[in-house]
């Protein structure tokens, strides 16, 4: 099941112009020596394709990309079906942090 979701999210990082920043690895705990050697061959890897292509000079910013015209607001106004004409408004506030 791991190898399917690493590869689904290759794909989507490709996808998104992100591609070769996930590796999938299966080091035992007795093997440091490997351990070392594919923690630095991925991170040379990382600093070879530059930073991340999907922040401008200026910080973060949104992709022009169809897929996240989708996307509502995170801050939404629910108002559930009452038969009284009375509605409770609940504010829902998903804070969020950009990574690069």
């Amino acid at each position: 099941m791991t190898v399917k979701r690493v590869t689904f999210l290759q794909e989507l990082l490709s996808f998104m112009g992100l591609g070769g920043r996930l590796h999938l690895e299966w080091i035992s705990s007795a093997e440091a020596q490997k351990f070392v050697q594919v923690i630095t061959d991925f991170t040379e890897k990382i600093r070879s394709l530059g930073p991340n292509p999907l922040i401008g000079a200026s910080g973060a910013r949104l992709l022009d990309a169809p897929y996240l015209k989708t996307v509502k607001p995170h801050n939404t106004l629910l108002k559930p079906p009452d038969s009284a004409g009375i509605a409770e408004e609940a504010t829902h506030e998903i804070k969020s942090e950009t990574v690069a």
